[in-house]
């Protein structure tokens, strides 16, 4: 059992659906923010729809600060935070001044 961060690391975390390109692709995340997110990403995604339970206190405050939108305190916080917000609000960029 390997941790980073305090969270149990997985196996890598990809979306294919949101960034078919690979994290470190899209200019959204930085370098080490989209090694850290492939790395442990999986375990958040679970953590967050209590699809697995906190091994830890780390893991335990992470769970909280999703249940109840509380502002974020760690690194991984932010991390997650960042990319829960770019999967909903995905920037649209178009080449007319119309949309329909």
């Amino acid at each position: 059992m390997t941790l980073i961060h305090g969270f149990i690391c997985t196996e890598q975390f990809y979306d294919d659906t949101n960034f078919p390109r690979g994290f470190k692709k899209t200019g959204d995340f930085s370098i080490a923010e989209a090694e850290l997110l492939t790395s442990i990403g999986k375990r958040l995604f679970m953590l967050e729809e209590n699809l697995c339970s906190p091994e830890n206190q780390i893991e335990e405050q992470f769970v909280h600060v999703c249940k109840i939108k509380a502002e974020c305190e760690s690194k991984v916080q932010l991390l997650w935070q960042k990319y829960k917000h770019l999967i909903r609000h995905k920037q649209y960029h178009c080449l007319s001044g119309n949309t329909y």
